[in-house]
């Protein structure tokens, strides 16, 4: 029996009990897979599925049959474990934020919520703000602890890299020092720039292929964002613990990141870091649901 973790990304488990499955990678321990179709798995042959952050970037007419996929792939009394952004907090936290009149907070929440369900270019504009406050690290730092409570993006990290390359090319513009840092965060991970090259080649394709729209067209309603980037659902846990349902599953339990009742899960490094936070953020919802 072994343990599934679909659209892994750089986040998998290289032990021989664990498949990392996603559409993309440049890992030995990862295996592509086309997600949304029938996944390379036997019938009852998984003790526990496991994704995090991936539902809410399936088509919402595909979610079923991709809860069905994991239905079929789950041994008897199996787990289904679903860590994904929590509509209903943000909904919440957003609204609290604007009562109490903590306005760049609820900004950000805005932001969070809506750049990446109608995102045209990669990045979008919540890439675009991430860059500012990397840039701006000292003039709002509240702000970039807020971002890391909230979804885990410690900007901090790489504002000292910003710092450090504006040292080393003597150059104090926000757009050289955005442009020195990704490089060296590309050169010192070589799996990323792989898989920053495929991105890019896969971008001027689909440029290539819409090139003869209509402009107008083009603006409004093609994306260039890289698969991953955009949401196409957002979810709360009633609406969720209903697909589950039709999905088969029972047993829908609500649950936190250092919880779970998966024998032998490794919440460390998948859902908490070393220090004991939630690795993606407050803003994630956990759920788990037997076969």
């Amino acid at each position: 029996m072994i343990f599934v973790n679909l659209a892994c990304g750089e986040s998998f488990v290289s032990r021989h009990d664990w498949v990392n499955l996603d559409y993309s990678s440049n890992h030995t321990s990862v295996i592509r897979a086309n997600l949304l179709g029938n996944l390379p798995l036997r019938n009852n042959s998984a003790r526990a599925v496991y994704s995090s952050h991936f539902i809410e970037h399936i088509p919402r007419a595909k979610v079923l049959s991709f809860l069905k996929e994991c239905y079929r792939v789950l041994e008897a009394q199996g787990l289904i474990r679903l860590v994904l952004p929590d509509w209903e907090n943000l909904c919440r936290e957003y609204l609290s934020c604007r009562d109490q009149g903590e306005h760049s907070r609820g900004d950000f929440l805005m932001l969070e919520m809506l750049d990446q369900c109608v995102r045209l270019y990669p990045g979008g504009l919540l890439g675009d703000y991430f860059d500012y406050l990397k840039s701006h690290a000292h003039e709002q730092p509240e702000m970039l602890e807020y971002i890391k409570l909230r979804c885990g993006e410690d900007l901090n990290l790489t504002a000292d890299l910003y710092s450090l390359v504006a040292n080393f090319t003597d150059s104090e513009a926000p757009s050289s020092q955005s442009s020195a840092s990704r490089i060296v965060n590309l050169m010192t991970h070589p799996d990323r720039l792989m898989s920053r090259l495929q991105r890019k080649f896969s971008t001027y394709r689909i440029k290539l292929a819409t090139a003869l729209l209509p402009k107008p067209f083009r603006e409004q309603n093609v994306s260039y964002a890289s698969i991953g980037e955009r949401h196409a659902w957002m979810w709360d846990f009633y609406a969720l613990s209903q697909e589950l349902e039709r999905a088969g599953f029972h047993h829908i339990k609500r649950l936190s990141c250092d919880t779970t009742e998966i024998p032998d899960f490794p919440l460390i490094p998948l859902d908490m870091t070393v220090e004991g936070y939630p690795r993606k953020g407050q803003g994630s919802m956990y759920i788990e649901a037997r076969k």
